[in-house]
């Protein structure tokens, strides 16, 4: 399923608006990826943020694993720590301004610092993988297109997967995966924005298992940053560990291409 995913992984596209539903497969595809925001096709080139993240919050919410470090040197240490992401086409990357072997001389080696980091650019490579017309398919793919209960179901072969894809009725994307295997499969929630639909919520199995229970569910909140939206609150629920993230883009500045 990785390569489906990274198969079905493409450039975002220009934003457009259509009063009525196409009724034949190639326009309907045309028509979907036009109600999407694809802010890179907009010429946004890597954006960076601050990255504001409560130690207090995150324990009174998660299991502690007791390898983060003591509550002395989270305060202490830990939280004053001013982390700042930079995301561009490709990926998320968190930077605590601090070399490599300083991180590694934190408590703990900097298990804290690196958990953070990972949920940080966890949830924002999902954001990247999901928003925009990431998960749709190229405008030149085949694909078959018939109505369902929620709106419509778009099917396509990738190498020697069948994907299925279930949109409402509004175009909105709901889930994609392949066809006859739960576990391969995601969901997702978009809602209408300035530019088009903007990622809100995005839902996978951990393991090969979609069951509640065993999800890894992430949320999301926009800004508005040199007029393009972007993520400001994220939140990150891992169900199988009760772990939850919670953090905050602030203090963000974007390059665009000219």
């Amino acid at each position: 399923m990785r390569n489906v995913r990274l198969a079905l992984t493409f450039c975002f596209c220009a934003v457009g608006c259509h009063a009525q539903v196409a009724t034949d497969d190639a326009s309907f595809l045309k028509q979907v990826r036009a109600k999407y925001d694809a802010p890179c096709e907009r010429n946004l080139e890597p954006f960076s943020c601050a990255v504001e993240f409560n130690w207090s919050r995150h324990f009174s919410e998660s299991v502690r694993l007791g390898d983060e470090g003591t509550d002395a040197e989270i305060a202490e240490v830990i939280q004053p720590i001013r982390n700042r992401v930079t995301v561009t086409h490709q990926n998320a990357a968190v930077s605590a301004g601090m070399t490599e072997d300083e991180v590694k001389k934190l408590p703990h080696g900097g298990m804290a610092e690196d958990l953070l980091e990972h949920s940080v650019q966890y949830s924002l490579n999902n954001w990247l993988a999901a928003s925009g017309t990431a998960l749709l398919p190229p405008p030149d793919a085949s694909v078959h297109v018939e109505a369902s209960a929620s709106g419509y179901k778009l099917s396509l072969k990738i190498q020697t997967f069948d994907v299925e894809m279930l949109f409402t009725h509004d175009l909105s994307l709901q889930s994609e995966g392949v066809k006859g295997s739960p576990s391969d499969s995601r969901e997702t929630d978009f809602r209408p924005g300035p530019q088009g639909f903007i990622l809100t919520s995005f839902r996978q199995g951990e393991d090969g298992d979609f069951r509640p229970g065993n999800r890894v569910v992430i949320t999301y909140t926009y800004q508005n940053v040199g007029g393009f939206q972007l993520p400001e609150q994220v939140a990150i629920n891992r169900e199988s560990h009760h772990e939850n993230w919670h953090y905050k883009l602030t203090d963000c500045s974007v390059q665009t291409a000219k």
